[in-house]
Parts: C-alpha cells; structure tokens; sequence
C-alpha cells in the first residue's frame, strides 16, 4: 500500500482528540480504496498538525499518515 494522507481542518474541531480522528477517518477512507477488501496490511499512524506561528500557536490542521511496515 503506498503512503496515505489524512487531513481535516482544525476550525471545524472543539478538541484536538476530534480533528484527529477525523484525519485518521479521512486516511482509512482513502486506503480503503486502494485494494481490495480482503487484502490486510500492517501500517504504521503518524499524527501531525500544520500549525501557525504565533503568540500562543494554534493549529490550523490536523494530519494523519500511514505508512506500509509500521
């Protein structure tokens, strides 16, 4: 499975915990579609935001990666 990338704008969130999970929904969507339903892979999950630099930073979006291999 090549690398997948999720996003979801962090206005759209209350707490961080929702802007992620909806990255991480966002990405096993995306690798859903990739293979059949019956292909199984091992994947590791990297959690990222975009933040904007300033006084206090705020992060604008939330970012989850998958990776084949962990």
């Amino acid at each position: 499975m090549p690398t997948v990338i999720g996003k979801a704008a962090a206005a759209k969130f209350k707490t961080h915990a929702a802007g992620w999970e909806a990255a991480l929904d966002n990405a096993l969507s995306k690798a859903s579609k990739l293979k059949k339903q019956t292909d199984v892979f091992e994947v590791g999950v990297e959690f990222r935001a975009e933040i904007k630099v300033v006084n206090p930073g705020t992060i604008q979006q939330y970012i989850v990666v998958l990776r084949t291999g962990g």
